[in-house]
């Protein structure tokens, strides 16, 4: 296992913290100590994760100083198995200029055709880490290297919801319409986030994979009326 440290974070919050590495191994780690820090929640009022850190925001009457003590005891006495990923998600996503906003521009620096972006876009499976800039937003680990790309210098004041974009190591989905940054070499047809499902409201989980399925023009309006009428239902799948 990765060394740790618990350290206070402000006046009522506890960063339990890996090595400065983006990683599914610490990843999984993470997930597993999450897990076990579950056994103080009458102490805790929200978790938060990120790519190497888990935050402790304790009620106001709880003392970091202690906690931070009864989480080191219990730590050390507990042998921690990192957690696996157990489901991988498919989402479809076309890749046609109509769709894309900077499709062409993007093959155009990276001297790509199309279908190397394809292949090496939708040849990976990603790794979940967490959810954040915008709700239902997903960070996904795993990009090619050769895919690698700066954000737009001049952001756009709104991205359609399901637009696929790549920004610096990272790609994601826009989750709803919103200003952004991020290269667009796609577009989703399935809607990622529903804000009506307040018990679930994002299918997705930090620690699942994610895998991306190309589709044509046509597909895309097909699954665009399925998820209308209410009967499209995402692929996934149980990993062994």
């Amino acid at each position: 296992m990765s060394a740790i440290r618990i350290r206070p974070f402000g006046k009522h919050t506890l960063l339990i913290e890996w090595p400065a590495v983006i990683s599914p191994e610490i990843h999984a780690e993470l997930l597993a100590y999450r897990k076990l820090v579950k056994l103080f929640s009458d102490q805790i009022a929200e978790t938060v994760i990120s790519y190497n850190a888990i935050a402790l925001h304790l009620k106001p009457t709880q003392s970091p100083s202690e906690l931070k003590k009864e989480l080191e005891e219990t730590l050390s006495l507990n042998e921690v198995v990192a957690a696996k990923p157990s489901v991988r998600w498919e989402l479809p996503v076309c890749y046609e200029p109509q769709l894309a906003l900077d499709l062409e521009t993007f093959l155009r620096d990276k001297q790509l055709s199309l279908e190397q972006l394809i292949q090496e876009h939708t040849g990976v499976d990603y790794h979940i880490y967490f959810c954040g800039f915008l709700p239902g937003f997903i960070y996904l680990g795993g990009l090619n290297e050769e895919l690698h790309h700066p954000r737009l210098s001049n952001p756009r004041t709104r991205v359609p919801a399901g637009s696929v974009g790549i920004a610096g190591s990272q790609t994601g989905i826009y989750p709803q319409d919103s200003p952004g940054g991020w290269n667009l070499i796609g577009r989703c047809p399935v809607p990622i986030f529903d804000p009506s499902n307040s018990k679930h409201p994002s299918p997705f989980n930090a620690g699942n994979l994610l895998r991306f399925v190309p589709v044509s023009y046509k597909e895309f309006k097909e699954i665009e009326k399925q998820v209308a009428l209410g009967v499209y239902v995402l692929t996934k799948k149980e990993i062994q």
